[in-house]
């Protein structure tokens, strides 16, 4: 690449739309461009810089003896659907297994009003699978490939991805970076992160108290959890919270249940009966299923899901609305006195609740979402096993955004003068400059740039007639791990100046060892 002619030119100012250092460096840098609906789109050397991410983590499923399968759509349905709909048709004897998989797919997420790096509609993902006879045969073959996703990311510069790749127990992969998009549950023991509004609860021990008969008892203006816990003199979470609505995309009635001294996570909802955009529910769709807005009850309801949290099922007595303007019901007994068409984990988790995986109490934090870990389970797949018995087929996987690697990348990898980027994922590996306007400065760039190709090392010359600090800056800028000099006075002793983009000082060498010293120290 010639630095004259590259599309993307260097800018000495970010725009004001680039939010994060992170955007803002690649802006400047000539990588990262947006469209007119605000997309950004990856210049030639942001492109360039993909690719080597995308070539590291080829290196891990191919080291892993993983074998490719090509998806030419985007999709919103979830990996390991996708991983049980291709095995289908090929897979049915233990004989047949274990397997991996791995593919670059295109994963639709949720639309945000301003798409970045860290939250791309469509990412590209490099998307894994186990397929397995067992729990523990998906469980090896899923901690190998962390393990060995983790050795190259850290060959790349990227320890911290490679860390929170290794977290225990996670179901998301989440890195801190200075953009931080988005809010999160962090247990400061393990490590265990989730994403604030997905993140899950445990489900409480089973009460072994009295369970008096359901009566009810006259709560005059008691029509919100706060009255409610006042006028009878009891706690909020002696109460049962119901909360309804309409789901545009099945349309149907939803009615939650919590518990009174918690919140619904609508998040945790929706994914739950898998439903679209999630409305409040109207006055009128909540009479027309037997409930009544303010005293609603899961009690005697019809035409209508019934999705009831962990925390409402554990046989504890609870204060629910009675369906009847001004009354209550007490000592209401899921199990006994109703029961829910889906029983889950919906209720919001909040700093201070124990981490599901060590106890710990949680924290607030920030951070990114950059990938998802399926953990060992069954799918509706069944497999004849050994014996000759049918047993479901195991699916554990791995799922890592691509794009966002590329902003956590230069997140941690700055200095003060520019974007400094690991060798492994450096957009190209040397910075060629030539100084001075004459026809042998310029042919001997050229001559260099072809020798350090030939050695197999990517190279951008910049050639353009334009100051050295204008030169020297946008080197620095772009980050390429080496940059060398080509100028009048030192071609006339056959010399070249050569320095690391991390080192504070230049050396000058002889023209004709700089190739096995740049090709030595990557």
């Amino acid at each position: 690449m010639h630095l004259a002619t590259l599309f993307g030119r260097t800018l000495r100012q970010a725009p004001a739309e680039a939010a994060s250092l992170a955007e803002q460096l690649l802006w400047r840098a000539g990588m990262i461009r947006s469209l007119s609906d605000g997309a950004p789109a990856l210049l030639p050397l942001g492109s360039a810089a993909l690719r080597r991410l995308a070539a590291l983590l080829t290196t891990a499923m191919h080291e892993l003896g993983a074998q490719e399968v090509s998806l030419p759509t985007t999709t919103t349905e979830p990996w390991p659907a996708t991983v049980a709909a291709l095995a289908r048709r090929d897979i049915d004897s233990y004989r047949q297994l274990p397997q991996t998989i791995w593919s670059w797919r295109r994963r639709k997420q949720q639309a945000r009003n301003r798409a970045t790096l860290l939250d791309l509609p469509t990412p590209t993902t490099l998307s894994w699978a186990a397929l397995a006879l067992d729990a523990t045969q998906a469980h090896n073959l899923l901690a190998a490939a962390r393990d060995r996703l983790s050795t190259v990311l850290r060959h790349g510069g990227l320890d911290h991805i490679a860390a929170a790749l290794l977290v225990g127990g996670t179901a998301t992969v989440i890195v801190n970076c200075q953009a931080a998009p988005l809010a999160t549950l962090d247990c400061p023991a393990c490590g265990w992160r989730a994403p604030l509004e997905l993140a899950p609860l445990a489900a409480p021990p089973p009460y072994s108290g009295p369970t008096p008969a359901m009566s009810l008892v006259e709560t005059p203006g008691a029509n919100t959890i706060a009255a409610l816990a006042e006028y009878l003199g009891i706690p909020t979470a002696a109460t049962a919270k119901a909360l309804f609505f309409y789901d545009s995309r099945a349309q149907r009635l939803v009615f939650a249940v919590v518990r009174g001294d918690r919140e619904a996570s609508l998040a945790k909802l929706a994914t739950a009966i898998n439903a679209g955009e999630l409305i409040p529910a109207s006055e009128e769709q909540i009479r027309a299923c037997g409930a009544t807005p303010g005293y609603a009850s899961p009690v005697g309801l019809r035409d209508v899901l019934v999705v009831a949290d962990l925390s409402v099922t554990n046989g504890a007595p609870l204060v629910a609305g009675a369906n009847r303007p001004g009354y209550h019901l007490r000592d209401v007994v899921y199990g006994r006195d109703w029961q829910a068409t889906l029983v889950a984990d919906i209720a919001q988790a909040e700093a201070g609740d124990p981490c599901p995986c060590c106890g710990t109490a949680r924290s607030e934090g920030r951070g990114a979402m950059i990938g998802i870990i399926t953990p060992p389970q069954p799918a509706e797949l069944l497999v004849q096993a050994a014996d000759g018995q049918n047993r479901p087929l195991y699916i554990a996987g791995i799922e890592l955004d691509l794009e966002p690697l590329l902003h956590l990348a230069v997140d941690r990898h700055h200095d003060e003068r520019g974007i400094v980027w690991p060798a492994a994922i450096a957009p190209v590996d040397v910075h060629l400059v030539t100084l001075g306007r004459g026809e042998a400065v310029a042919a001997a760039g050229q001559a260099l740039a072809a020798e350090l190709r030939a050695a197999g090392l990517a190279v951008l010359l910049d050639d353009r007639d334009e100051r050295a600090g204008v030169k020297f800056n946008d080197a620095d800028l772009i980050g390429a791990p080496w940059r060398v000099v080509v100028s009048e006075k030192l071609l006339a002793a056959e010399q070249v100046e050569v320095r690391r983009r991390t080192a504070a000082q230049a050396t000058i060498m002889a023209r004709a060892e700089v190739v096995g010293h740049v090709r030595s120290g990557r």
